[in-house]
């Protein structure tokens, strides 16, 4: 029963009514035993069932020492010894749990009828109450949502009693998982968050578990042999000679070994495809074939990686909407757009990324830190802020550059007019699109919770291809490239290519990037430009990161 060390405990009935002991003892030497029935008799409740913690290990009568009386005040105590590790945890039956729900409502009685009437003399006669239907009861589920969450194992419970205990649970703010493989589950998996309904076939869970555990020892055995060659090379050398006939056989004999068991699981796995679902299947929002409750752990990492996922892809749109909302307002301020084609290659690029990023498949071990559970929260929202400034403070330079090198008089500079190729909308586009790509690489979540960016080889390999296209451009490597892009030829930087009518309106900044433009050329300004907005606005998000993880660890 749980992890933790000491003793199992079990909530038992103990005693019920006034000096009716059941050999426990009715003087408690323990500091953790209360009278139960002496607080009842002097808040006027009347005779009442009397409840305690007892180590499983005991039977029959249990003496006070050992005794840990089931009282509101108590149920913290256990709470730490639990933490503690002073106790390996708490057990509770079907039915002792439903006593403890009807004896709660007969006490909630009691104590309305009392403050109705204080002035009555005779404790007031309680109603008879259904075993059935208790424990959904309000005042049972209040008592329920209480004790629920301290106990560990719930042991021979009906399906009535299982429905009450996620109930309470739920009441009590946990989140709740529930796995079952039978009629008798369905009210417990319909009440649970999560409900997993679980494929019971005893003659096929057996084949594999057989095939399984077959599979795991010739696996241990080989990792055993790996270990003693490297300890003894030579020795091993040596025996090879004498006995390589005898060890080739035995490898051999492993090599079959396993394909046996190998196909043996295959040949279960295609048995269990033709299997009829049940009733707990229609019930519950998942079903799985593995039977065995492993498949808990998998729903919470699949579950895990999907929201990540999507809140990562969340991100990306929020940066990737401001950026172009950013570079539209200054183009159509210019008097500049983006080409038709300019566009398209653009949404089919974000569209691939967009595919490639939840490609990405969760790890085989649960993490015990969790997620975010929403977008809004302070780090996604910090994020986003700030990638987007880098990104703001990038689009204005090379605005603010590219303008330097535009003709004010140019009549193709008409906000509704057609699309007309010049240094202003390439420079613009080509760190825009930079932006958009080098937003996927950086929000990419990766470990703990999925595989990491390297690991996903396809939205890798894509991005990579992204940069080596832009930066070809960039550099007008390959002219049919740019031109394909309707992108135009980019200055050398020069100050002879300075527009006339650009002069007057120089600031501080527009100085230095026209003095950089012309001591490395114009290119490299703007290749320089497009690498410092990546690894900035990639700082930026690993010291938000770095800043929210630090107080978990």
């Amino acid at each position: 029963v749980g992890g933790g060390g000491g003793e199992a405990y079990e909530l038992r009935e103990v005693r019920r009514g006034f000096g009716s002991d059941d050999g426990a003892g009715s003087s408690a030497s323990s500091s953790m035993d209360v009278d139960f029935d002496a607080e009842l008799e002097r808040q006027g409740a009347g005779p009442s069932v009397e409840f305690a913690f007892v180590p499983l290990t005991s039977t029959g009568s249990v003496g006070g020492e050992k005794r840990i009386a089931y009282v509101p005040s108590n149920l913290p105590a256990i709470e730490d010894m639990l933490k503690r590790k002073e106790i390996a945890g708490v057990c509770v039956s079907g039915e002792v749990l439903t006593k403890v729900a009807a004896e709660a409502v007969r006490r909630a009685y009691r104590e309305r009828a009392r403050a109705r009437d204080p002035s009555s003399a005779s404790p007031p006669s309680v109603p008879h109450v259904d075993d059935k239907s208790v424990l959904l009861h309000p005042d049972a589920q209040a008592e329920l949502r209480r004790l629920v969450p301290v106990v560990s194992v719930f042991a021979r419970h009906a399906p009535r009693q299982k429905e009450a205990v996620i109930a309470a649970l739920n009441a009590a703010g946990r989140t709740t998982l529930m796995c079952g493989d039978g009629t008798n589950d369905m009210g417990a998996l319909k009440m649970a968050h999560v409900g997993i309904s679980i494929v019971s076939v005893p003659d096929l869970e057996a084949k594999q578990r057989e095939a399984m555990e077959g599979v795991e020892k010739l696996q241990e055995e080989e990792r055993k042999e790996k270990k003693r060659a490297k300890k003894g090379k030579k020795k091993l050398k040596e025996k090879g000679i004498a006995d390589g006939g005898v060890r080739g056989g035995t490898k051999k004999s492993k090599k079959k070994s396993l394909e046996k068991h190998l196909r043996a699981m295959a040949e279960a796995e295609e048995e269990l495809d033709f299997v009829a679902l049940g009733d707990a299947s229609v019930a519950s929002p998942f079903t799985s074939k593995t039977m065995s409750i492993k498949c808990a752990c998998d729903v919470l990492q699949r579950g895990r990686c999907t929201l990540v996922t999507m809140l990562q892809i969340y991100k990306i749109l929020g940066i990737n909407c401001l950026v172009n909302a950013l570079v539209l307002t200054k183009l159509h301020m210019a008097g500049a757009k983006q080409g038709d084609r300019q566009l398209t290659v653009v949404g089919l690029v974000i569209a691939g990324l967009f595919l490639f990023v939840t490609k990405g498949q969760p790890l085989r071990t649960l993490s015990p830190e969790r997620p975010p559970s929403s977008v809004l929260c302070a780090r996604a929202l910090l994020s986003i802020m700030a990638q987007f400034l880098v990104h703001f403070l990038a689009i204005f330079a090379v605005t603010d550059l590219s303008a330097a090198y535009m003709d004010p008089w140019d009549p193709s500079l008409v906000p509704d007019g057609p699309f007309n190729a010049n240094v202003l909308n390439t420079s613009t586009f080509l760190m825009t699109v930079l932006a958009t790509v080098s937003t996927f690489a950086i929000n990419y979540q990766g470990r703990p919770f999925m595989e990491d960016l390297s690991e996903n080889l396809v939205l890798l390999r894509s991005v990579q291809a992204c940069y080596a296209v832009l930066f070809a451009c960039a550099a007008e490597v390959f002219p049919p490239l740019n031109d394909l892009l309707q992108l135009s030829a980019l200055p050398l930087g020069t100050k002879e290519d300075w527009m006339i009518g650009q002069a007057e309106g120089f600031t501080f900044t527009r100085a230095l990037l026209l003095d950089t433009a012309q001591t490395m050329g114009f290119k490299a300004t703007l290749c320089g430009l497009m690498v410092l907005d990546s690894v900035v606005a990639y700082a930026a998000e690993k010291a938000i990161a770095g800043f929210f993880e630090a107080p978990r660890k």
